[in-house]
């Protein structure tokens, strides 16, 4: 089942994921037309590290394929914030890890989310592997999902909305925030 989260436009798109992980739309850094963000490809970056710490998380090394990779349009985004900014997702199919384990595996990852500064969602569990958080600190997203007919997993991440040189239109690019990873006042 593919989910449409409202107010997203997909401007590129890779394959999508049958448990689709727009559930990780974040736009919730607040603020109003002055407001600054890290840029567009600094949440790209900021959003394979969150997945690759993830995945270091996991008992083993999966292969990992790109599932979804796409930059969205924050068209009504949920913080009241101006439109022009845009949301960075990334999901991977942790594959080569034998469907058995995958409540092991959904474990290992809440553990380290829980330890590591996010907030959990959604936990589906027993019924079905299926957890979604959000950081504390950056408000990126990211969610486990197991396929219903094959029990393949994926392991997504999803930035907050940014604008994609980091400042709203009309604002002075050398005028940034001087920490790339944290946006603003970080």
């Amino acid at each position: 089942m593919a989910w449409i989260a409202k107010g997203v436009r997909v401007v590129r798109t890779g394959l999508i994921p049958v448990a689709a992980i727009v559930a990780l739309v974040a736009c919730s850094q607040g603020g109003g037309e002055d407001m600054r963000t890290m840029t567009q490809q600094q949440a790209a970056d900021r959003v394979e590290d969150h997945l690759q710490s993830a995945i270091a998380a996991l008992p083993d090394d999966p292969t990992l394929t790109v599932v979804r990779e796409h930059t969205a349009e924050c068209t009504d985004p949920t913080d009241d914030g101006p439109r022009g900014r845009y949301q960075v997702s990334k999901a991977y199919a942790l594959d080569d890890l034998p469907v058995e384990r995958n409540d092991e595996y959904a474990e290992a990852l809440h553990s380290y989310w829980t330890s590591d500064n996010y907030r959990v969602f959604t936990d589906r569990r027993p019924d079905r592997v299926s957890i979604s958080v959000e950081h504390e600190e950056d408000a990126f997203r990211m969610s486990l999902r197991a396929r219903s007919g094959d029990g393949r997993m994926r392991l997504g991440a999803s930035s907050p909305c940014v604008w994609p040189d980091g400042v709203p239109p009309g604002e002075h690019e050398d005028e940034q925030p001087d920490d790339p990873r944290g946006g603003p006042g970080a």
